[in-house]
């Protein structure tokens, strides 16, 4: 059972790094996430919220702060 358990948290540092890199390596992708509709504003806001706090247990400032400004951005689109 533990042995699983190590395998579920291998695959979800795998899906969270994906998703750093993605974020960081390429600026269209990092767009279409703020611009998606098929998400909603909520899951958006929980989605970076949980990225940040990886990052942040890791000590990868500069993910953070790309992360802190999609956040930012996806609030300014939220409010128009």
């Amino acid at each position: 059972m533990e042995n699983e358990l190590g395998k579920l948290v291998d695959f979800y540092d795998l899906v969270v790094w994906d998703s750093l890199k993605a974020f960081m390596q390429d600026k269209k992708a990092k767009n279409e996430y703020i611009q998606m509709d098929e998400i909603t504003f909520d899951e958006k806001i929980k989605d970076l919220d949980e990225l940040l706090e990886y990052a942040e247990l890791r000590e990868l400032y500069e993910v953070c702060g790309v992360l802190l400004d999609m956040k930012k951005q996806i609030i300014e689109n939220n409010k128009k």
